[in-house]
């Protein structure tokens, strides 16, 4: 052990114990926090009003059903989407080779593009922002009459990297060490910086290895010394996380995959470069139907049942809850359905 993680060993225990924790939360699998839902302000809000109690030897009054609220994603969301798979139809080349910063490596993602070639992006704020943001910065070029691709990829890698390595400076232990720091540089590049908790002592020797060959491909290895030190604070700090901790984390991360694969087909997380960017008509439909569903009374689109299997795995079983669960985002088959009931609603006016 370096002199430098020597005199740090103590200060981090305590960090190191709230890591074991923290690896285990799906905050650790998410891409970003989700905007907080809208809320039916159209919605009747009960007023209570004292009553006299029931009368000695008689059953009180049952409660009225609760009003069903409609609680669907904000229209800024609706709208992000659409404007981030128009970005990677209209530019697919700005977006491949684009690192992405929200955990889909873990999914097989390469690039910000791959996170377009199904509906995974417009679940997530950070795919999303990356394409909108990077097909701005181009098209601001092409108007200058520049065509620097690279140039456009260079910047939104530097703001989005900059932030998740601020980020993950508060979250995991040592990061005051030359190692920590090393740890930062050298696992940045490519994607969020990795958790030490992620696999045991003994597994990171084959991760590092496939991370050092895949940095060397991409001409993104960092000296020597650098990786040397990022590979003894992966080293450090991995050994002090509990076995059983790691254990957990493991298997808590397969059953997420697993169910991602379940809910969307393999190609949606395992895309391949013939995978197609999805078409942004469908992004416009999702948006249309969110929409339309907007102008229709709670207590229909809550008395209606679904036959999405994504959301009655999830144990919605109502159009409503489908929407308020943003599960039609990724679910054809509940979009169908708010289609087929929006015009079974404006036959019947």
């Amino acid at each position: 052990m370096s002199l430098d993680l020597e005199r740090s060993y103590r200060r981090a225990r305590g960090a190191i114990a709230v890591l074991a924790v923290c690896v285990l939360t799906a905050g650790a699998l998410a891409c970003s926090g989700a905007p907080a839902a809208e809320e039916d302000a159209a919605a009747p809000i009960a007023v209570e009003t004292p009553a006299a109690g029931p009368a000695a030897g008689t059953a009180a009054p049952a409660q009225a059903p609760p009003v069903p609220q409609k609680q669907f994603p904000p229209q800024d969301h609706l709208n992000k989407i659409v404007a981030a798979y128009n970005v990677a139809n209209q530019y697919p080349e700005v977006l491949t080779g684009l690192p992405c910063y929200c955990p889909c490596e873990l999914y097989g993602h390469g690039s910000v593009i791959d996170c377009h070639r199904s509906q995974h992006a417009a679940m997530c704020d950070i795919c999303m922002d990356e394409a909108i943001e990077a097909g701005q910065i181009y098209q601001q070029q092409l108007a200058n009459g520049v065509d620097d691709i690279a140039a456009a990829q260079a910047q939104v890698k530097d703001r989005y990297r900059r932030a998740v390595v601020a980020q993950r400076a508060q979250q995991f232990p040592m990061m005051n060490t030359q190692q920590g720091r090393a740890f930062l540089q050298a696992c940045s590049d490519c994607h969020q910086p990795p958790h030490p908790g992620m696999h045991l002592p003994g597994d990171w020797d084959a991760s590092l290895a496939r991370m050092e060959q895949y940095a060397r491909g991409k001409g993104l290895m960092q000296s020597d010394q650098v990786w040397q030190a990022a590979l003894e604070y992966v080293s450090m700090v991995s050994a002090q996380v509990p076995a059983s901790t790691i254990v957990q984390y493991r298997q808590n991360l397969e059953t997420t995959v697993e169910h991602l694969k379940h809910a969307e087909g393999d190609a949606a997380y395992y895309p391949s470069v013939r995978d197609p960017v999805l078409d942004p008509a469908w992004a416009e439909r999702v948006a249309a139907a969110y929409n339309a569903a907007r102008a229709l009374p709670a207590e229909l689109l809550a008395s209606t049942p679904t036959a999405c299997q994504e959301c009655l795995d999830a144990g919605n079983t109502n159009i409503l809850a489908c929407l308020n669960a943003w599960q039609a985002i990724t679910c054809e088959t509940a979009i169908e359905e708010v289609e087929k009931l929006v015009a079974e609603h404006e036959q019947n006016q």
